[in-house]
């Protein structure tokens, strides 16, 4: 029996705020109800996509627009739905399929949920599954369906490093530059190499110098970052490094009873992603119904309580 992968399913938040000018400023200016009843009504008469077109195969490839499925609206102020993330631009061998080609485009599903909150901002769960997702073409895909979408901005939700202060790290992944090592010098081969450190134990050292010199790190731009995974690596003995070597470090740890994955440079370039306890079918994804409940908890206990409450 094939053993199926069982990647992260992960949300990250976003929101959406529209601006107008006001003088010579601009001020935001909520989102009503019936705007946002008129946004889903949009997303319902999404033209559809003909996969054997090629002008509508052309859409994907831009990854300015998504199909959506499985569109509902509970209630006067909730979205939920599915989108299909396009990738392309890599040719590959599939064992059913056999060659597949770099210009054929392969779409993935994910969940998403849409709530406009009472002070007219409309927040965005969007679902990532271990490191495939696409936030920014569902983000280009709605925007595309308002009447003003020059004015609407963007902004994605990143935690600072107290929100990871009761994890307890099982490994750290950091992708380094093939440069330095401790054995041959300089490499002529470039490219990136992968190496990961495994606790054997909780009482390893490890755990503690990660939870010491790696994570209070989280969310104070990559330089920091990178030399505090640097001044680590050295101390393991496996490989010599410098500052500008390391290109990115995961942690993977244990926290408040559940696995969590600490993307390290995340607040350099993405909203920090929130883990989501759902299964997976056996084509490796989780439902619908299912992620977009979860996503409506993570959103209310990580975003709504602090932004509109305080």
């Amino acid at each position: 029996m094939v053993t199926r992968k069982n990647e992260e399913v992960s949300a990250s938040f976003h929101y959406l705020a529209r601006m107008k000018k006001s003088g010579n400023e601009e001020a935001i200016s909520p989102f009503t109800t019936a705007e946002f009843s008129a946004l889903f009504a949009k997303m319902q008469a999404q033209k559809p996509f003909d996969l054997k077109q090629e002008s509508d195969i052309e859409r994907l490839r831009s990854r300015k627009e998504a199909p959506l499925e499985n569109l509902d609206f509970p209630n006067a102020r909730t979205i939920t739905g599915t989108f299909r993330a396009s990738y392309y631009g890599h040719g590959y061998d599939n064992t059913d399929k056999g060659k597949i080609s770099a210009q054929s485009v392969n779409l993935r599903p994910f969940h998403f949920v849409l709530y406009l909150s009472e002070t007219g901002m409309i927040y965005i769960g969007s679902q990532y599954l271990g490191l495939f997702g696409g936030y920014n073409t569902l983000k280009d895909t709605l925007v595309g369906f308002m009447p003003e979408r020059k004015g609407i901005r963007s902004h994605s939700f990143r935690l600072g490093a107290s929100y990871y202060k009761n994890a307890e790290p099982r490994e750290i992944r950091v992708n380094v530059a093939n440069k330095s090592t401790a054995i041959n010098g300089r490499s002529t081969l470039g490219g990136k190499i992968m190496i990961a450190l495994t606790r054997s134990g909780k009482d390893d050292i490890l755990v503690e110098r990660v939870k010491r010199n790696i994570i209070p790190f989280f969310g104070q731009g990559q330089n920091a970052i990178k030399h505090a995974v640097a001044g680590l690596m050295n101390q393991s003995d496996v490989i010599a490094i410098e500052d500008d070597d390391v290109i990115d470090c995961t942690v993977l740890a244990d926290m408040n009873g559940k696995s969590t994955t600490i993307y390290m440079f995340e607040n350099g370039f993405r909203a920090t992603r929130f883990p989501l306890e759902v299964d997976v079918d056996e084509d490796g994804h989780p439902g619908n119904a299912d992620t977009c409940n979860e996503i409506l908890i993570a959103l209310n206990d990580h975003v709504i309580k602090v932004t509109e409450n305080g």
